[in-house]
């Protein structure tokens, strides 16, 4: 069955009352060109037009210019599933199996209705916003991708074809995404993906064979969130890798990736003042050389980033007692550097081994645990080294005995005993000169 050509629908929607099957539809008028012709926005897949409701309202209608049938059937499924979920970056759309009607043989066609987005490309706010040199908005950018992203996921969504086209910026300020031939929801996981995306912004893993999977989006979701964070941090990267030599895309380009030791692009990112887009950039040049279905999620990335920037309370309180409470060394053996994940392990010291390491500096300290030899070494998170309680020793009025030598308690006890001799002669004594007066 031949597929009718796009000047036969465009005649039709000079007249919308005879174009178009709905009631609805064939109030509405559609945008025109200089020639007095409705105005087209061309795709690989269908050409987009602009229409108008007795109210104002705008929509986009997309007219579909050749037949694929898995295509159509890609479209139904999604709208199926879209139907009662609100995702704020998918606009509404409407599938229709016999929307508009052919000027060549008069049959009716599939139609897709969908909401008009206004507002710029993501590629020209970009423009836009590094000229100004506002970090500020381009920071917040990036988080309102991070929010798209990961609500495209929560919903189990995949977009497909994120690139700079695709995303658009409203007079509001919320991000957009149009285009949905590539879009994947769960009742059509497992199936040939029917496009692969536009370069760079896709993983070089995926091509014609490649299956639609949940994990579709990940590099190009990374790749975009990177070149976002980049800008934000250097406004001038724009000038430099877009704007001077006349570039379409954001920042990247196929070869920085295949040699990115000959990469200007790869070398400026890397010396970026922002500590966060240096290790991303360091991410997403290793990921591009993995699998991809190896490539985790965008929020996995950063909160991977964000464990190591973020040490736990454990090793907190260690890097702070190394630090201001060093333990003695040990004779013979060098002191770990402050902040080292190798930590000596030993019991707490007693109170009075304090005081006598106090009195012996020189003094080796027994009881030091060993294992095949060797002094036992615990690697990362170790337990918190807590300081010597600070309770007051208990007093006594009975003399204590020495810390010395041996001998030292020999004359110790001499000494008690003879005391308590003479005192018994004494208490003797007294008691006799008591009876006999």
């Amino acid at each position: 069955m031949s597929w009718p050509l796009q000047s036969d629908f465009a005649s039709m929607l000079k007249n919308p009352s005879v174009g178009f099957r709905d009631a609805e539809l064939r109030q509405c008028s559609v945008e025109m060109n200089q020639l007095g012709q409705p105005k087209a926005r061309s795709g690989n897949f269908a050409a987009v037009y602009r229409g108008f409701r007795p109210d104002g309202t705008e929509f986009a209608i997309r007219v579909f210019n050749r037949r694929q049938d898995e295509r159509l059937q890609h479209y139904r499924a999604i709208s199926d599933y879209l139907q009662g979920r609100a995702i704020s970056s998918i606009v509404r759309f409407e599938y229709d199996e016999q929307g508009i009607r052919s000027a060549g043989d008069g049959k009716l066609y599939p139609l897709l209705l969908m909401e008009w987005v206004s507002g710029t490309t993501i590629f020209d706010w970009l423009r836009k916003q590094c000229k100004k040199a506002q970090p500020g908005t381009l920071l917040a950018g990036a988080e309102m991708w991070q929010r798209l992203v990961r609500e495209l996921s929560e919903h189990g969504v995949v977009h497909g074809d994120l690139q700079h086209g695709n995303v658009m910026v409203s007079p509001s300020g919320q991000l957009k995404l149009v285009d949905y031939d590539c879009m994947a929801v769960p009742a059509l996981l497992g199936r040939r993906n029917l496009e692969t995306g536009l370069p760079p912004y896709q993983h070089p893993g995926r091509n014609g064979d490649t299956v639609l999977f949940p994990g579709l989006d990940n590099f190009s979701a990374l790749l975009i969130y990177v070149a976002l964070r980049a800008l934000a941090a250097a406004p001038k990267l724009w000038q430099t890798h877009v704007a001077q030599p006349g570039y379409d895309r954001i920042l990247f380009r196929e070869e920085d990736f295949r040699e990115p030791l000959k990469s200007h692009l790869y070398q400026d990112l890397l010396q970026s003042p922002d500590g966060q887009v240096r290790e991303l950039t360091h991410c997403l040049f290793e990921l591009e050389r993995q699998d991809l279905r190896k490539v985790p999620r965008l929020d996995e990335v950063l909160s991977g980033f964000q464990a190591k920037r973020t040490p736990s309370t454990t090793q907190k309180q260690l890097s702070f007692r190394t630090t201001a409470f060093p333990l003695p060394p040990v004779p013979g053996e060098k002191a770990a550097p402050v902040g080292s994940s190798v930590v000596r392990s030993r019991r707490q010291p007693s109170r009075e081994a304090i005081a006598n390491r106090s009195a012996h500096p020189a003094a080796e300290r027994p009881g030091r645990s060993k294992t095949s030899g060797a002094e036992t070494e615990r690697q990362s998170s170790p337990a918190p080294l807590q300081p010597p309680p600070l309770i007051p020793p208990h007093r006594s009025d009975s003399p204590s005995p020495p810390t010395g030598s041996n001998r030292g308690w020999v004359w110790w006890f001499v000494g008690s005993a003879l005391i308590s001799v003479l005192l018994g002669i004494a208490a003797t004594l007294l008691l006799l000169i008591w009876r006999t007066s």
